[in-house]
């Protein structure tokens, strides 16, 4: 663990998604270390993270034209916004390969750091172990394959690589919530 966590307990506090935060979250979904991970071939605007994320603000994302539940929040550490994370039934949104031979209850999540001060210092570690995973026993991550440093957060976190999907490039990891 970080020295910086180490000398200090810090809090770590989750806070539904609302348009209030959209300006921030534009800035962040444009940061280079986002960017590089996140829909890297979207440039997002106002008006793009306002049609996008507003229906997350309402707790649903549109899917085939269904409505399917979506809880999205801000990651606030000792009261500074620092992040987001979203969560959902794995199963409600199509992937780049099919979720087989997976537990029926699974939740998938996504997740960064926007504030680059907060990079590098196991916060992404703490932030998963502390979110509540809205009662779901088994959470997936797909991952890309070189993305070194969100997989070991993630294996810090409890997190084990179930498969790798080459032809996508992915790593799927599983966290049994129990």
């Amino acid at each position: 663990m970080a020295k910086a966590l180490e000398a200090r307990v810090m809090n770590i506090n989750f806070l539904p998604l609302s348009e209030a935060h959209f300006s921030l979250l534009l800035k962040w979904l444009e940061e280079p270390h986002i960017k590089a991970w996140w829909d890297h071939d979207i440039n997002y605007t106002e008006d793009l993270v306002k049609e996008k994320y507003t229906s997350y603000v309402k707790g649903y994302k549109l899917e085939n034209g269904e409505k399917k539940v979506i809880h999205s929040y801000i990651i606030y550490v000792d009261n500074n916004p620092i992040g987001y994370i979203q969560i959902y039934n794995a199963y409600d949104f199509t992937r780049n390969k099919p979720l087989i031979d997976l537990l029926k209850s699974l939740a998938a999540i996504d997740f960064f750091i926007g504030n680059i001060d907060y990079i590098g210092k196991g916060i992404g570690v703490e932030t998963l172990k502390s979110f509540d995973f809205h009662g779901y026993k088994n959470i997936l991550v797909d991952l890309d394959m070189d993305n070194i440093a969100a997989i070991k957060t993630y294996e810090k976190a409890g997190f084990k690589k179930i498969r790798e999907q080459v032809d996508s490039n992915e790593i799927w990891m599983l966290k049994e919530n129990i």
